[in-house]
């Protein structure tokens, strides 16, 4: 497809084009990240992992950015900046974190309990800041279960158990592009079935 084709799906609020947008811009944006996330940084976690967390944060944010004017791979890097500064304070800032446990922002931390659902929140951009973590982590356990086996079972896979895209990959005999784009389009299913639930209760 080209580019300038893809580009104006975006600029028309198209999240599947976006998500097709950033595999093309995958090895870009991992050099980049790479580039800025330092020594310390760098030995917590992974760039491929923090790419992916800005493309489940750039396809929640799409439909209510604004478009004028939208420079897609500017607008990237600055997501990419902001992924870094919040892993920085994620894994540096709060001093009772063990270094045992530390791993992806939205990864499982090794030795704590809590269930898929809880480890999910911090990627679901809820469209109402005012909803409580208790009734956004009931919502997505009833968007969980409108989900494909598949869909769950990468979810389960990469925020359950914690697994990176690539081990999750040689599991299911995919390639890491592939298992990256289903995991990118499950945890857009579920923004969406959330949203439907969150607005049902205005209807």
């Amino acid at each position: 497809m080209e580019s300038s084709e893809l580009v104006q799906r975006i600029l028309n609020s198209d999240t599947d084009a976006l998500a097709e947008f950033i595999e093309l811009q995958r090895p870009r944006l991992v050099g980049f990240v790479s580039s800025i996330i330092g020594d310390h940084l760098r030995g917590v976690v992974e760039s491929d992992d923090l790419v992916q967390e800005i493309a489940v944060s750039a396809i929640a944010a799409l439909p209510r950015l604004p478009k004028e004017d939208l420079d897609i791979q500017r607008w990237l890097d600055q997501l990419a900046r902001r992924r870094v500064v919040d892993a920085h304070r994620h894994h540096f800032g709060a001093a009772k974190r063990s270094v045992s446990k530390q791993r992806s922002i939205h990864g499982a931390e090794t030795g704590q309990d809590g269930d898929l659902e809880q480890l999910l929140i911090a990627s679901i951009t809820s469209p109402s800041s005012a909803l409580s973590r208790d009734i956004r982590l009931q919502r997505i356990q009833i968007a969980m279960e409108k989900l494909s086996d598949a869909q769950r079972g990468i979810l389960q896979l990469r925020y359950g158990d914690g697994l990176p895209t690539k081990e999750i990959a040689e599991l299911s005999g995919k390639s890491d592009g592939a298992t990256r784009v289903l995991l990118t389009r499950a945890i857009q299913r579920l923004q969406q079935l959330v949203g439907v639930t969150e607005s049902s209760q205005y209807e």
